[in-house]
Formats: C-alpha cells, structure tokens, sequence
C-alpha cells in the first residue's frame, strides 16, 4: 500500500493555525466567508487498519460543545477526503481506486462514485489528492500512474467524469513512476509535488524531488527555467516532499518534506528534511525549517504542517510511533518555534497532505490517532478548545460551506 505517508506504510501501518486568513490548499473560488456554515468532514479508521468511515461535526459553538456523527458509510481504512463549497469527495486509495461525491446534506448516501483506473496504471491508480480549480474542474493526482487526471466534478456519469490527463511521464524514474502526491493553486497555476522515491530500493528517496507547474486553463505544463536534465519543474531541497499549501496574505507556497526513515532502504534515519517556500511566480525556493543532523534534530523528522498566516503556522515533528508532537512557528521567518504542551507524544495525522484544518473561528483540527479523537486548537492562545470524540481514529480534516 502506497501513499504519501511513505515511512508508515513501510512499516505496514498509517499515520495517519493578528491578521488570520484560511490556508488555501485546493483552488477555485468557493465562499470562505466567517459567516458562511461551516461542517467539518472527518475521514477516520479503525486502530487495526481493518476498515474506515467518515463522520461529519460542526464548526460552532466555539467552546462547544460541538455535535458529531460518527461511522458513516464503513469502507476500507486507506481514505482521505476533500471538499469544495457545499460538497465533499471521500478517496478510496490503494486498489480501491475510485472517488465518492456527498452533499453535507446527506453525509451517508454518495451522488456518485467513479473509478480512477486507466489503461496507464502501474497496478492500483492510488489517488492520492484531488484539488480543485471550480465546481466543474478538478485535478485527480494519481500515485500509481505517469498521468494526473483533469475531472468534472458535476459528471453525472463515469464517462463525462474525466475529460483529459497531465503528462508527468517525464519525472518517472527507474521505477517508471514520478510518485506525485499532492497539489495546490496558486495564481492560476496548479503545483504538483511529486516524491520520486525508488521503490525498486525500498522507496528510498535517491532521485531529487519535483514540483511540475500546469496552466490552470490550458492545462499546458509551464517551463520554469529551474529544472535540471530538460524537466521543466523546480527541483526542491528537501526530500520525501509530502503535504503543501498556499498561502494568500504572502503570496506564497509551503511545501513540507520528511526526509528518510529507518527501513525505506536505509537502517537509520537521514535527516533531510524540513519546511520550504516556493515564490509561485519566479519559482524561487528557500528552506525556513531545516529539520537538522544526525547529531542534532531537536524535532525530529518534520512530518506534517499547517500554515495559517503570515505570523503563526504548525509543524509536527516525529520522534518514533505513535510519538510526534506539535510545534508552532512563524513562517514568514522560521522561527520562533514553540512546543504545544497539549498536542504532544501522540499519533498526530492529517497534516501531512494538502491543506490545513483550519476554521472560521481560528481554530486548528488536530487529528489525535492516539486517542480516537480531534483535538480543536485556538491558533491565538494555543490553547484547547475542545476535545472530539470520533469513535474511529482521525486521519484528514476538511470542511464544507454552505
């Protein structure tokens, strides 16, 4: 089983934010607004990996407590879910392969569910992400593939749903896949961060990470004038790239990398990992978050991240299973990093693929993996806000506006 958690599916197991403005990891123009409803939808999974659901909670009241539906519509445990306004997608991932729409409506009962398999595939498509440009177009990031699916939302069937594919053949190493993972918008142009990790050696993270540009409306791949060996993309600095964001109030793009674990092809960890920018209109790349040295790595592996304003951001930092704990810091300079006494020694998940759980009331949805619960952080005082119960595990927060 492969998705972008490559260090705990090597182990056989998942693991599964002053001026504050939603992070923006999906595209398009959907209602952001505070006064809008907003619904969170909570993809979860039993603590032996048997099986999977999905739960919906609100928003409101701050402070709670807060209503939640748990174990809706019980599938397999390798799922991730997404939104856009008032809709969400539930992803079945590896040798699933297909993707649910749900109006929060009527969270148990899907409006379709198509297939992501192609004639392309190597094995299982393993959609990963889909980020979405509009109501009617959308982009399917398909790990077992050389090619991302560009999809309709609104298909009302299988053969209206994928309209055309991103070539990304290019980026493919020995192993003949480029492991693209996950994706953002920004400024009319789709970033795909791809992991070229070699499977044929344990995943092991040898060939340098990429990030490909696509034109929003021609779907035409950008050159970057950064790429090396004729790939157009930019090269990135840190490897094992997995979650990244786009930040509006700095026009920028966070991507976070977690370097190599013990047991992807290597008996011990190297850490080359971390937080970097990327400027999505000259490409320019910097590490603001260097996870360290074998002598030295007072987080551990870099893991996760969510970014939520020019001054306050999160990572999670990884000590072992089960292990991880939350870190704020600036992400305009890196610095000033803090440990959160709360979210701390636990199985944090979710923050490590696109976008950031983060609400209308400044508040971050931490997905506690230890606990069977979602730990809601006021990003203004660190504080909890409430714990959730969610039955099943959490794995990837969303939320809907309606």
């Amino acid at each position: 089983m492969r998705n972008c958690k490559v260090a705990w599916v090597l182990f056989g197991v998942f693991i599964m934010v002053a001026g504050f403005l939603p992070c923006r990891a999906e595209g398009g123009h959907e209602d952001l607004s505070a006064g809008a409803t907003w619904t969170a939808v909570i993809a979860t999974v039993a603590a032996d990996y048997s099986s999977g659901a999905h739960s919906i909670a609100s928003v409101d009241p701050k402070g709670g407590p807060r209503t939640i539906q748990t174990n809706l519509l019980p599938t397999i445990s390798d799922i991730t879910v997404r939104s856009y306004g008032r809709y969400f997608y539930r992803v079945e991932r590896y040798n699933a392969d297909n993707i649910a729409k749900f109006d929060i409506d009527n969270p148990s009962s899907p409006i379709w569910q198509y297939s992501t398999t192609g004639g392309d595939d190597f094995g299982s498509s393993n959609p990963l992400d889909m980020i979405f440009a509009s109501a009617k177009k959308a982009y399917v990031l398909r790990y077992g593939s050389t090619r991302a699916w560009v999809v309709n939302p609104g298909a009302t069937d299988q053969s209206s749903f994928k309209k055309r594919t991103l070539d990304l053949s290019a980026y493919a190493d020995s192993d003949g896949l480029p492991e693209m993972c996950s994706g953002v918008i920004a400024n009319g142009k789709l970033f795909i961060v791809m992991q070229r990790l070699n499977r044929d050696k344990g995943y092991v993270p040898s060939n340098k990470p990429y990030v490909a540009v696509f034109d929003v409306k021609t779907n035409q791949e950008i050159d970057t004038g950064k790429g090396r060996n004729g790939l157009k993309g930019i090269p990135l600095p840190v490897k094992n790239p997995n979650a990244i964001s786009y930040l509006r109030a700095n026009n920028t793009i966070y991507v976070q990398g977690v370097g190599l674990y013990p047991g992807s092809g290597n008996p011990k960890y190297e850490y080359t990992g971390g937080i970097m920018t990327i400027n999505p209109d000259t490409y320019e790349t910097k590490i603001i978050v260097n996870d360290g040295t074998a002598a030295s790595h007072p987080y551990g592996a870099i893991s996760g991240m969510a970014v939520v304003s020019k001054e306050k951001g999160y990572f999670v930092g990884y000590d072992g299973w089960g292990d991880s704990t939350l870190y704020s810091f600036n992400p305009t300079t890196g610095k000033e990093r803090k440990k959160i006494a709360a979210v701390s020694n636990i199985n944090i998940a979710g923050l490590e693929s696109s976008g950031c759980p983060y609400d209308k009331k400044k508040m971050l949805w931490v997905s506690d993996a230890t606990n069977g619960r979602i730990i809601i952080l006021n990003t203004v005082t660190d504080s909890v806000d409430e714990f959730l119960a969610t039955s099943l595990n959490p794995q990837k927060v969303v939320f809907v506006k309606h």
